[in-house]
């Protein structure tokens, strides 16, 4: 099945949970420097995750089964002055 993350299309086996690409991610970007420093200054990368549109919060990450076609987006936090 196709999902796309970041705008770049991928292939999951049927019955991927959103959790799996969650882990995918942040494994992938663990070394990051925006990633390092706030898993130093916090203990945690704060990344925040969007299904189709909608903010998915930490606690569903577990229950949420991808479809084909689903567009996954992430962002890192950030602050302006």
């Amino acid at each position: 099945m196709k999902v796309k993350i970041n705008t770049k299309e991928r292939e999951f086996p049927p019955g991927t949970k959103f959790i799996q690409v969650v882990n995918i991610i942040r494994e992938a970007n663990k070394d990051d420097p925006v990633t390092r420093s706030l898993i130093e200054k916090t203990g945690g990368d704060h990344i925040t995750f969007i299904l189709n549109g909608r903010i998915v919060r930490p606690p569903e990450y577990d229950s949420i089964e991808l479809k084909e076609g689903d567009d996954i987006r992430w962002i890192h936090p950030y602050a302006g002055g």
